[in-house]
């Protein structure tokens, strides 16, 4: 056979495997998804941390059991290159699906594959993923592109947020983060982690229709985690029993209930589990 020839049937033979693979992301088989992955793979993951080793199925079952239903994962313009032993393969990927909170996702995101030829046949060594970022200063993650997007770089930055915006301190910013997901139906916005792959330098979130950032505490940058003193954030809202229950079966501990207040407002507080005052406000309706 011609080395053309080996080389046709190699691109063939790893056509078929990343196919495979593929598939077994659809279906959320995480065994069969790292059966065609090497011992060693390393992952450079659009998830933290910068780089791991695909050494187990946990964390992909997790991250699996995060979904209804099967996921989309396709691939478009799946080029690949073979010789000799090693080969590797590009792509634009595109990821779909629901999550559990119902929450349809869909993004493009670039792809390489590194694979090496062993006696199981070839495996995954290498996996890369990644997204462009946009270079307005906002450094946000250009998931919003599909590969037929141009880009204007000489369109204009977005406009400045209005208003006061709040930024607190707190703890434990991934999971205070979700905590205001359960209980005041916070949407985020934007994310970014650490050198350390575990601590938020900024998390950007809106609630209600305003915006609200939260980081962790970084007492090596002169920045350490005070409790929060003499500050209230407000919610104003249509629906306040509505809100109030919601944040209460979430864990929110009432501090004032919610009630007429003598200034004519359907007023209360809470505190949350991180130690910050939410007051809910609903104007009284009159008959």
């Amino acid at each position: 056979m011609s080395v053309n020839e080996n080389r046709t049937a190699a691109i063939a033979e790893i056509r078929s495997v990343i196919e495979d693979w593929a598939s077994a992301m659809r279906e959320k088989d995480a065994g069969r998804v790292l059966a065609h992955g090497t011992e060693d793979c390393l992952v450079y993951s659009l998830a933290p941390p910068l780089k791991e080793t695909a050494a187990g199925a946990e964390g992909l079952e997790q991250w699996f059991s995060t979904w209804k239903g099967p996921l989309g994962y396709r691939f478009q313009e799946l080029e690949i290159s073979a010789g000799g032993d090693v080969a590797f393969a590009t792509a634009l990927t595109h990821l779909s699906g629901e999550k559990l909170d119902g929450e349809k996702a869909a993004l493009w995101f670039r792809q390489t594959l590194g694979l090496r030829r062993t006696e199981r046949g070839w495996k995954i060594a290498h996996q890369h993923e990644s997204v462009p970022f946009y270079m307005d200063g906002s450094f946000k993650a250009a998931i919003d592109l599909e590969p037929t997007s141009d880009v204007d770089w000489q369109a204009p930055s977005p406009p400045p947020m209005a208003g006061v915006i709040a930024y607190l301190g707190v703890q434990d910013a991934n999971a205070t983060a979700e905590f205001y997901g359960r209980a005041f139906g916070a949407k985020e916005v934007d994310r970014k982690y650490a050198e350390d792959g575990k601590r938020l330098i900024h998390c950007h979130l809106t609630i209600n229709g305003g915006a609200l950032m939260l980081s962790d505490p970084f007492p090596e940058y002169g920045c350490p985690w005070k409790p929060q003193e003499g500050v209230v954030l407000h919610l104003v809202v249509d629906d306040a029993d509505f809100w109030w229950k919601r944040a209460v079966a979430a864990g929110a501990e009432v501090t004032m209930p919610l009630a007429v207040a003598f200034w004519g407002d359907y007023y209360g507080q809470l505190r949350d589990p991180f130690g910050v005052l939410w007051a809910i406000v609903a104007p009284v309706k009159k008959n």
